[in-house]
């Protein structure tokens, strides 16, 4: 039984760029969970201590004079510049995933409305659906409340695993989808 989305059922062009979307956002969701792994092993999740900022700032340059007294209290402590660089690097790195995620919910539903108000009806096979991109936006956002949490609690070590699950989760939710686009 084919799954995936024919040319012929959404258009051409949208199932290919829809396919492109998916496989770009599964790209960058990987390197996102890579660059996790590296946030955690050189102990900078709490580079900026608060959450979704730093220190108030949206950058570690507008926070500069807090991570400098952070610093100067605790200098083996675990703000520094360039740790809060790398924990900033991480959340914009995830927030950019939950808008490329969103642009695919979005650009699923309306390749679906376009597949609809096509003449010819698709074979069931064919339909697309958009139920996995929109389980994978609730659940980038659930991961996004886990980033916060993993901030706010220090750590704690509960919440960085589930962190780094729910990671896995959002890369098999993204994988599943692309599968299903590149089966024609």
């Amino acid at each position: 039984m084919n799954r995936g989305v024919s040319a012929s059922a959404t258009g051409g062009g949208s199932a290919r760029r829809l396919r492109v979307l998916t496989l770009f956002t599964l790209f960058l969701t990987f390197d996102l969970v890579i660059f996790g792994a590296f946030t955690r092993l050189t102990d900078s999740g709490l580079g900026c201590p608060d959450w979704p900022g730093c220190y108030g700032s949206a950058s570690p340059v507008g926070a500069q004079l807090h991570i400098e007294a952070a610093q100067s209290a605790m200098p083996t402590g675990p703000v520094t510049p360039l740790k809060a660089w790398i924990e900033m690097i991480h959340r914009y790195l995830a927030t950019g995933v939950g808008v490329l995620i969103l642009t695919l919910a979005l650009v699923t539903w309306l390749a679906r409305r376009e597949q609809q108000r096509a003449d010819k009806p698709s074979e069931p096979e064919h339909i697309l659906s958009v139920w996995w991109p929109v389980a994978t936006l609730v659940w980038v956002c659930l991961q996004g409340a886990f980033g916060a949490l993993t901030v706010t609690m220090k750590l704690f070590p509960a919440i960085v695993t589930m962190h780094l699950l729910g990671g896995m989760v959002l890369l098999t939710l993204l994988r599943v989808q692309s599968v299903r686009h590149a089966q024609v």
